[in-house]
């Protein structure tokens, strides 16, 4: 009797630099657009870093340290995970008893932390100190929003060239709380007594707040009987860099320049907007997010066309087992739909 397991994870990174100004950083300094100063890159740190190492275990350990915090964060968005594991007596057969299949669902997600040192402005953490605003319970830092933004399939049986095999997917998002309570309070008041309540100017109260955008990624694994194994990131939100880990390792990431410009380049803190942030804005409201308010049909269309924000799958890695190839398993096994 042989054992088989294997595992995938999409690790999604929001790319920035030092933004720590009592150490030089510059409180502009990630993949956020600013809008002149006044936005996101103003109100909220990124991950402080600009390339996740190749060892998963050493993303887990990593943390960014803030004086405005007295705990290290951690530095990526979200993570997706699934592990397959089985028996087979002959490589080509699978004992059904022996499957099993995990996730990541019981993780936390990570936080979103407010900028803010000293002399910094920032209308986020003007709010949060606020007496007469309880809107975020004077928290300065909040957990993603993950709720309903998650995806499970069933333990899928397949066979493949008469070797038997296994496969799951999941489809996992999370969008920023601050952003989600923000976009309550302002069907709630309208937008005129939002901006004279917060203090925001008009143009800082953009189509990110209206309809807060959802990082994610759809994952799915594949495991045979013979050994081999195929992971595909079937779509990932534009915004911002996703990697792939394929037991442990790094396999596979998607483009994605520091300022998230469709045409490259690096990001300069004189840069107010970015094209891939807007994208990705965009996506929310049509049928190219699983997490769009219109049907599930529309999406599962979408998925495998190439479109404007890039090829499907967006990430991959295969191993080729002793009697198949993980292209012979790809090309049998269209997407797996988690729902």
């Amino acid at each position: 009797m042989v054992e088989r397991s294997t595992s995938a994870t999409t690790v999604t990174l929001l790319p920035g630099h030092s933004e720590n100004s009592t150490e030089g950083g510059d409180p502009l300094a990630s993949a956020m657009p600013d809008y002149d100063g006044k936005t996101l890159d103003a109100w909220f740190v990124a991950d402080a870093v600009t390339e996740l190492p190749d060892d998963l275990e050493a993303v887990r350990e990593m943390r960014k340290h803030l004086p405005e915090y007295d705990e290290g964060l951690r530095q990526y968005r979200l993570a997706n995970r699934i592990e397959l594991s089985f028996s087979t007596p002959d490589g080509r057969t699978i004992v059904t008893p022996s499957v099993t299949r995990e996730t990541n669902a019981d993780e936390e997600p990570s936080y979103v932390g407010v900028e803010g040192e000293p002399g910094e402005e920032n209308v986020v953490r003007d709010i949060v100190e606020r007496d007469d605003l309880d809107w975020f319970d004077g928290a300065d830092k909040l957990r993603a929003d993950v709720t309903n933004k998650r995806f499970e399939s069933d333990v899928a049986h397949e066979e493949v060239d008469g070797v038997e095999g296994v496969r799951a997917a999941v489809i996992f998002g999370g969008s920023d709380t601050y952003i989600e309570i923000m976009r309550e309070k302002f069907y709630e008041l309208g937008p005129i007594e939002f901006l004279e309540t917060t203090g925001m100017d008009v143009e800082a109260v953009p189509a990110f707040i209206v309809q807060p955008p959802t990082m994610y990624t759809f994952l799915e694994l594949a495991a045979m009987a013979d050994g081999t194994t195929l992971a595909r990131v079937w779509d990932v939100s534009p915004y911002p860099k996703h990697y792939l880990y394929v037991d442990e390792r790094k396999r596979d990431e998607t483009e994605f320049e520091e300022g998230g410009r469709l045409s490259g380049g690096e990001w300069r803190t004189n840069e107010n907007a970015n094209e891939r942030f807007g994208q990705w804005v965009l996506e929310e409201q049509d049928l190219r997010s699983p997490f769009s308010p219109h049907t599930r049909a529309g999406y599962e269309h979408s998925v495998g066309h190439v479109s404007s924000v890039g090829p499907s799958p967006a990430m991959t890695h295969g191993e080729d087992g002793d009697d198949l190839t993980a292209s012979a398993v790809a090309s049998a096994l269209p997407p797996l739909f988690p729902w």
